[in-house]
């Protein structure tokens, strides 16, 4: 996780910044987790113990963290109630929400898509990592 926030802190170009706020503590997650009743997947608490939350590629993209004095904290919803409820909604990217299913333990970019289909309709990650290496390989290429 370390190397992958490494990487792109050190992508070069103006449009292109990134910025990774300080870590979380182990207890400000489980306090999170457990007023929000919420289970954060172990891939992203790895992030989190890292950067608390992060604005990536210029703004592009933005990831939650467990700050609950920030406004883009985990589970954010600024549809206003149109990301189905079972799923976890940890950032997002243009106009999709980066969430993760804890059905199917996996990280999805949601659109609105039929969440009962959600397999087939949107973008599945297996874990955090992979999803940190699809938006450097986006916002690179």
């Amino acid at each position: 996780m370390q190397k992958r926030i490494e990487y792109i802190k050190n992508i070069s170009g103006d449009w292109m910044h990134s910025e990774f706020f300080p870590p979380a503590t182990d207890s400000e997650i489980t306090d999170f987790e457990r007023k929000m009743k919420i289970a954060i997947p172990e891939s992203y608490q790895s992030f989190l113990k890292i950067s608390n939350g992060a604005k990536l590629f210029g703004g592009d993209c933005f990831l939650y963290g467990v700050d609950q004095n920030h406004q883009f904290q985990i589970n954010y919803d600024f549809s206003e109630g149109e990301v189905p409820k079972e799923l976890l909604i940890v950032g997002f990217y243009h106009s999709s929400y980066i969430c993760y299913d804890a059905r199917y333990h996996s990280f999805y970019f949601y659109e609105y898509e039929d969440y009962d289909n959600i397999k087939e309709e949107c973008i599945e990650f297996s874990d955090f990592c992979e999803v940190l290496d699809y938006l450097v390989d986006i916002a690179t290429s």
